[in-house]
């Protein structure tokens, strides 16, 4: 049966897939999201003249589903591969990374076209009833919908069901609490001069505090400001989360300080509570069909873009063929 209304929470890539293919197949869909602007982790942020990736840096394609969006992307000038060798890195290890134009969110922007989606709203309570989704807004507004897909964090989505006093209602709910994540914290640097960072302009490793620097003045589309994005490993991510912005950002800039090659004339943090899933469900998506209630995104294959992608490509094949 076509035309059944289904509600997506969440616009990370995950949901956006699934809208996309939801609707495209004939269902009325609508997204809910708490934040400003689409897109999740694939965050690109602004100010002035100066702009950074801070969350997800590239994605890379090895499924076969995915690879086709990509190719689609690619020909609409939305991506672009970045690089496919790390400096010094083997070559067996080679592997294309895309990126998207004049930033990473470009990519969900792209995703979000033609979707009904509400951004700055979050979902208080769910209530199912009589085969129908509620869902209530913090601003006191009600969502309804006959199919409902869940694409948080799972620990959100855990919460979420148990306040809404579901948990217990659905079937094996007892993976979903096991997943757990890493916090993030992103410090995004503006330098005097060009960095140091040799091409293609992003280094990984690992030390006490840092595991990702990228000079993001070397990819596609974005300005020539010297912007670099710095992310703490996991463990000074926890270590550092409760610390003064000041002691982190002095301590993760004088770690790499030869390799910015730069004064720093001004910089930022932003902090990721839910960063990696550290033991990514092995399966595509999560479905009670009893509760119409399906569950996506990067808490399932292997915690990045593109397994989150392929999460909500999947669950929307299996509910369009649940509803025909």
């Amino acid at each position: 049966m076509l035309d059944k209304t289904i509600g997506i929470v969440g616009s990370g890539i995950a949901g956006l897939m699934c809208g996309q293919l939801l609707q495209q197949a004939g269902h009325s869909v609508f997204l809910i999201d708490k934040g400003r602007r689409a897109g999740g982790r694939m965050s690109t942020r602004i100010r002035g003249a100066n702009q950074w990736d801070h969350g997800a840096q590239y994605f890379t394609v090895r499924d076969n589903e995915f690879a086709q969006h990509v190719k689609a992307w690619k020909e609409s000038g939305v991506v672009s591969k970045w690089f496919d060798l790390f400096p010094h890195q083997a070559p067996e290890k080679k592997e294309e990374r895309y990126i998207g134009i004049n930033g990473m969110n470009a990519v969900p922007q792209h995703a979000s076209i033609g979707l009904k989606i509400h951004q700055s709203l979050c979902v208080d309570k769910l209530d199912y009833q009589d085969k129908s989704w509620q869902l209530i807004m913090e601003s006191g507004e009600v969502f309804s919908c006959q199919e409902l897909v869940l694409t948080p964090p799972l620990p959100q989505v855990v919460n979420l069901l148990n306040k809404s006093n579901l948990l217990d209602k659905i079937s094996e709910s007892a993976p979903l609490e096991s997943v757990k994540y890493n916090k993030g914290l992103s410090l995004m640097l503006v330098l005097k001069s060009p960095s140091a960072i040799p091409s293609p302009g992003c280094l990984k490793f690992e030390s006490e505090k840092v595991s990702w620097i990228a000079d993001n003045s070397q990819k596609k589309g974005f300005p020539d400001q010297y912007c670099v994005t710095v992310q703490a490993t996991p463990k000074y991510a926890d270590y550092g989360w409760d610390k003064g912005d000041n002691e982190v950002a002095h301590a993760m800039i004088e770690s790499i300080q030869e390799l910015l090659g730069s004064e720093v004339i001004d910089w930022h943090i932003h902090r990721w509570l839910y960063a990696f899933a550290k033991n990514p469900l092995k399966s595509k998506f999560y479905r009670d069909a009893n509760m119409n209630l399906s569950i996506a995104g990067d808490a399932f294959l292997s915690s990045r873009v593109e397994s989150a992608a392929v999460s909500g490509l999947s669950t929307a094949e299996a509910l369009i063929k649940s509803l025909k």
